[in-house]
C-alpha cells in the first residue's frame, strides 16, 4: 500500500473511530476494558501493598527483615558484606545464667545482651510494675542497666532500683521487660529474661568456651542479595531465619492469605477477559454491515483488518493507560474510605501491579478482542444489502483457542501458581462443555411445561426456547462467573472460619513444665484459687530415636534423605490414652485401656512419612542411655498452630515406669490473673513458665488484618463479576428488544412484554446460579484440599441459594438494560435494527 493510500486509511479510520465513540458504539467494549483493567489493577496494588505490609508487620517477630543465629559468633565480614549490600544491622547475644537477688535468692534466667541499633523493627514493652500494661520504645537498655521480666522480679524478690547479678557484674534494674518483637518460638525463653547491653557482656564473664550461646544478627533491608551471597559461604553453624521461619501459625496464615489473594486477582483476570470477549464480538456484529459497505467502495480485506485492528489497537492503548490510573484512584478511595478498617499504614506498592494491568489490558484486547474484528474481514459485501448474515462467522475455533490461552496465560502470569491455574482451567472447561449440556436439557424441559402456564410464561419461556443456542451460550458465560464468585465467597468463608478457630477466645497462653509429680496438687489448687481452669497435665520425658526397624536413624537418614525436621534431635516424648482434640489418627487405632501394658506408640504424620515409618514399625529410643523399644500402633495428624501440647511420639504406657519425668500444662490467663504466675513461682522455683500471650496477640492481629484485606478483596472481585453479567446481557440485548418491538407492535401491552423478559431472565439466571453452584463445589474441593491444605467442606447452602441469587441478579441487570424497550417507540427499535 502507498503512503497516500495508507495516509487516507489513517484518517477514515480515525473518523470511524470517531463515529463510533459519539454514536455508543464503543461504550460496552470501553466499559469493559475500563473495567476489567481498572479493577485488575486496582486489585492487584491491595495485594501488593496488604502483602508488603503484613510481611512487614509480620517481620517484627524477628525484630528485622531477616536474621542469622547459630552457636558461634557472628563472622565480620558476614557484617562488612551486609553494610556494603545497604542493610542496616543490630546484634543479640543469648545465653544462660544465674541470677541474683537480695537474700541469697538466685534464679536460672536467659540472658540477652543487645546492641544500640536492637530492634530493627517492631518495639520493646517496658513498665514501672510487674504485671501491668507498659510503654513502647525503640530502644534497649543503657549500660549498667538490666531490664528485667515480670516472672524473675517476683522470684527475687526486687522491684525497680534494686541491683541484680549476673556472673561478675552487677546492674541496676531500670525497667520491667513485658514484651520483645522477637521471642516469638513457645518455647524460645523457657527461662525468665534479663535484657543487657552488648557493651556489659565481657563484664560478666558469663560466656566462656562450652557455654551455650546462641549469637544472632539482626538485618533490615533488601535482604534477598546479601542472602544469595551469604549462601555461598561457609554457614554450617548458622541458619537464616526468615519471616515464615519466625512462626508456625504466621506463616501458614500468610501462605494462605498469599493462596486467596492470587486466587481472587486471578479470578478478576478472567472476569475481565470474558466481558472484553463478549463486548468485542457484540461490537463486531454492529460493525458487519459498515465493512460490507467499505468491501463495495472497494476497500480489501487486509484494509478492512488494518483499519479495525489499527483504530482498536490504539484505542486500548488510550484506555489501558486510562484505566490503570483509575484502577490506582479507586484503591486510593477506598483507602481513605476504610482506613479505620485496614491495616495499620500500608507499604507503598511496588511497580509489579501497573506492569501487570498494562499486559491483562494488552493480552484481553489480543486474545479477545482482536479475533471478532480479524475476522470481520471475511464478511462479504452482500451483508449491506442482507439483514441475516452471509458468512464471516465470529465464533470460530480459531478465535476461541486464542482467547483461552489468553486466559491461561493470564492466570499463570498473575498467579506464577501451576495449581490455581490448573484447577481454574478444568473448572471452566468442565463448565463450558457440560453446562452447555444441561442448560439445553433444562430450556427444553422448561419449554414443554409452558403450555400449563400463563400467556407471559409461555412467551417467556417460547423466547427462551426460539433462541436455545444463544441463551445455552449465555448462560454457560453466566455460569462461570457465578461459579468463579461463589468460589471465592466459599473460600473466604473457609479460610476466615478457620483462622477463627486457630486460635479462638481463652487459647492457652501460658505452659508450666519441670512440674514433679509432688508439684501437680500445689499448682491446680493455685491456679483454682485465681479462677483458672486447669488443663491435662502431660508426663514428659526426653528421648532420641535410635533405630527404626533395626536400622540406624543414621543410616536410615542417609538413605532416604529426608527435608525439614532433624530427625536425631532429642524429642519431647509423653504417654497417654486420651486422644487430644486437635489431633486426628489417619491410619491404625488409638489407644485403649488394654494397651497401657504394653509398649505402643503413635507417631506424628510428617515426621512418620520422612523415615519412613508405617504401622508395625519397630522404633527403638533411648533415654538417658536407656534402650526402650516399642511398636507403631496409629499415625495422626497434628494441628501444631493449636498453642496446645503437641508430640511427635506418644507412648500407650509410662516410659522407664515414668521414672525421671516432669509434668507439662497450659492454661488461660487474662491481664487480671497474672498474680498467679507470682504464687506459683514463689512456692515452686524450679517450675519453668512461660508466656505465650504476646506471641497470641501479635498472631490474631495479623489474622485479623489478613481478613479484612480478603474481605476487600472480594468486594472489588464481586464488581468485575457484575461487569461480565452486564456485558453478557448486553452482548445479546439488540435481539431481545427487537422481539420485544415485534410483540408491542402486534398490540401486546407494556406489561406484558416486560413480564415476558422478566420470565426469561429470571429464568436464565436460575439456571445460571445452579450450574455455577454446582462447579463451585468441584473447584473448591480441589482448593480446600491441595491449594489450602485444608479438609474439604462441602457447602450445602449454595445449592439453595445460587438458584436463588442468580435470577435476582441477572433478572435486574436484564430488566434494567432492556427497560427502553417499553419507552422508545417499537418502529423505532425496529428501523435501528
Amino acid at each position: 500500500m502507498s503512503r497516500k493510500a495508507s495516509s487516507h486509511l489513517t484518517r477514515l479510520g480515525l473518523k470511524l473511530l470517531w463515529r463510533d465513540w459519539r454514536s455508543g458504539e464503543l461504550n460496552v467494549l470501553v466499559f469493559a476494558l475500563v473495567v476489567g483493567v481498572a479493577t485488575v489493577t486496582g486489585i492487584g496494588l491491595f495485594v501488593d501493598r496488604i502483602q508488603r505490609s503484613i510481611l512487614d508487620e509480620a517481620s517484627t517477630l524477628l525484630a528485622a527483615d531477616a536474621q542469622i543465629g547459630g552457636s558461634q559468633p557472628i563472622p565480620t565480614e558476614w557484617v562488612d558484606q551486609a553494610e556494603q549490600q545497604g542493610l542496616d544491622t543490630a546484634f543479640s547475644t543469648s545465653f544462660r545464667a544465674m541470677a541474683f537477688g537480695g537474700e541469697g535468692r538466685m534464679q536460672l534466667a536467659s540472658i540477652k545482651a543487645v546492641s544500640d541499633e536492637y530492634p530493627l523493627k517492631g518495639e520493646l514493652e517496658i513498665s514501672q510494675q510487674i504485671f501491668s500494661e507498659g510503654q513502647k520504645t525503640r530502644s534497649g537498655p543503657q549500660p549498667g542497666e538490666a531490664w528485667v521480666n515480670s516472672r524473675l522480679l517476683a522470684a527475687l524478690n526486687l522491684s525497680i532500683g534494686d541491683s541484680i547479678g549476673v556472673g561478675d557484674a552487677d546492674f541496676t534494674i531500670a525497667q520491667v521487660l513485658l514484651s520483645e518483637p522477637d521471642n516469638s518460638g513457645v518455647f524460645a525463653s523457657v527461662n525468665p529474661r534479663v535484657m543487657i547491653s552488648q557493651q556489659d557482656l565481657a563484664a560478666t564473664a558469663a560466656v566462656q568456651p562450652g557455654s551455650r550461646v546462641r549469637y544472632e544478627l539482626h538485618l533490615l533491608g533488601d535482604v534477598e542479595p546479601f542472602y544469595a551471597q551469604w549462601q555461598q559461604q561457609d554457614h554450617n553453624h548458622h541458619r537464616w531465619q526468615s519471616v515464615e521461619d519466625a512462626s508456625e501459625q504466621v506463616a501458614d496464615t500468610l501462605s494462605r492469605a498469599e493462596s486467596f489473594l492470587l486466587l481472587a486477582g486471578s479470578l478478576s483476570v478472567i472476569l475481565s477477559g470474558v466481558a472484553l470477549a463478549l463486548s468485542s464480538n457484540h461490537y463486531a456484529r454492529h460493525q458487519a454491515s459498515h465493512v460490507a459497505l467499505l468491501k463495495t467502495l472497494g476497500l480489501t480485506p487486509k484494509a478492512i483488518t488494518r483499519l479495525y485492528a489499527g483504530n482498536l489497537t490504539l484505542l486500548a492503548v488510550m484506555i489501558v493507560i486510562c484505566a490503570i490510573a483509575l484502577g490506582w484512584l479507586i484503591h486510593w478511595l477506598f483507602l481513605q474510605l476504610f482506613a479505620g478498617l485496614l491495616p495499620r499504614e500500608l507499604v507503598e506498592a511496588s511497580a509489579k501491579p501497573y506492569l501487570l494491568g498494562l499486559a491483562t489490558g494488552m493480552i484481553c484486547f489480543l486474545g479477545f478482542s482482536l479475533p471478532p474484528i480479524w475476522l470481520l474481514r471475511n464478511t462479504p459485501p452482500a451483508k449491506a444489502l442482507r439483514s441475516q448474515e452471509a458468512g464471516g462467522q465470529l465464533t470460530q475455533l480459531k478465535a476461541t483457542l486464542l482467547g483461552i490461552v489468553a486466559v491461561i496465560g493470564l492466570i499463570y502470569l498473575y498467579s506464577q501458581s501451576l495449581l490455581i491455574t490448573t484447577v481454574l482451567f478444568g473448572a471452566g472447561v468442565i463448565a463450558i462443555f457440560g453446562v452447555a449440556v444441561l442448560a439445553r436439557a433444562l430450556i427444553v424441559l422448561a419449554r414443554r411445561s409452558a403450555s400449563r402456564l400463563g400467556p407471559i410464561w409461555r412467551i417467556g419461556l417460547a423466547s427462551v426456547q426460539r433462541n436455545q443456542a444463544q441463551n445455552s451460550y449465555q448462560i454457560m458465560i453466566f455460569s462461570v462467573a457465578f461459579l468463579l464468585l461463589f468460589v471465592l465467597i466459599l473460600v473466604r468463608t473457609s479460610l476466615v472460619s478457620e483462622w477463627q478457630q486457630q486460635l479462638p477466645e481463652g487459647t492457652p497462653n501460658h505452659f508450666a513444665f519441670n512440674i514433679f509429680q509432688s508439684e501437680r496438687d500445689s499448682i491446680e489448687q493455685i491456679l483454682t484459687d485465681n479462677g483458672v481452669d486447669t488443663q491435662a497435665f502431660y508426663p514428659m520425658s526426653r528421648g532420641r530415636l535410635v533405630q527404626v526397624d533395626g536400622e540406624e536413624i543414621s543410616e536410615r537418614i542417609e538413605r532416604l534423605q529426608p527435608r525439614g525436621d532433624d530427625y536425631q534431635r532429642e524429642l519431647n516424648i509423653t504417654w497417654t490414652t486420651t486422644l487430644a482434640d486437635d489431633n486426628e489418627v489417619i491410619e491404625g487405632d488409638w489407644f485403649t485401656e488394654a494397651d497401657t501394658s504394653q509398649n505402643l506408640i503413635s507417631v506424628e504424620q510428617d515426621f512418620a512419612e520422612g523415615l519412613g515409618i508405617e504401622l508395625g514399625s519397630e522404633l527403638q529410643f533411648s533415654f538417658g542411655g536407656q534402650s526402650v523399644s516399642a511398636t507403631v500402633k496409629s499415625i495422626r495428624t497434628v494441628q501444631w498452630d493449636s498453642m496446645a501440647p503437641n508430640f511427635y511420639v506418644i507412648f500407650s504406657s509410662p516410659v522407664l515406669a515414668g521414672s525421671g519425668a516432669a509434668y507439662l500444662t497450659s492454661f488461660y490467663l487474662d491481664a487480671e490473673q497474672k498474680p498467679a504466675l507470682v504464687d506459683i513461682l514463689q512456692a515452686h522455683p524450679t517450675v519453668s513458665v512461660i508466656e505465650v500471650d504476646i506471641i497470641i496477640a501479635r498472631i490474631q492481629a495479623i489474622v485479623g488484618q489478613v481478613t479484612r484485606a480478603i474481605e476487600f478483596i472480594l468486594s472489588l472481585t464481586l464488581v468485575s463479576g457484575l461487569v461480565v453479567l452486564i456485558a453478557s446481557i448486553q452482548a445479546t440485548i439488540d435481539e431481545r428488544m427487537r422481539e420485544s418491538a415485534m410483540l408491542r407492535a402486534l398490540g401486546a401491552k407494556q406489561k406484558m412484554v416486560l413480564g415476558a423478559l422478566a420470565i426469561e431472565f429470571l429464568f436464565i439466571g436460575a439456571i445460571a446460579g445452579f450450574l455455577g453452584a454446582l462447579g463451585a463445589q468441584v473447584a473448591l474441593y480441589f482448593l480446600q484440599t491441595e491449594l489450602f491444605g485444608m479438609d474439604f467442606n462441602p457447602n450445602g447452602l449454595v445449592f439453595a441459594l445460587g438458584p436463588v441469587v442468580g435470577a435476582v441478579i441477572i433478572g435486574l441487570v436484564g430488566l434494567v438494560s432492556t427497560r427502553k424497550v417499553v419507552r422508545v417507540a417499537p418502529l423505532t427499535i425496529l428501523r435501528g435494527t
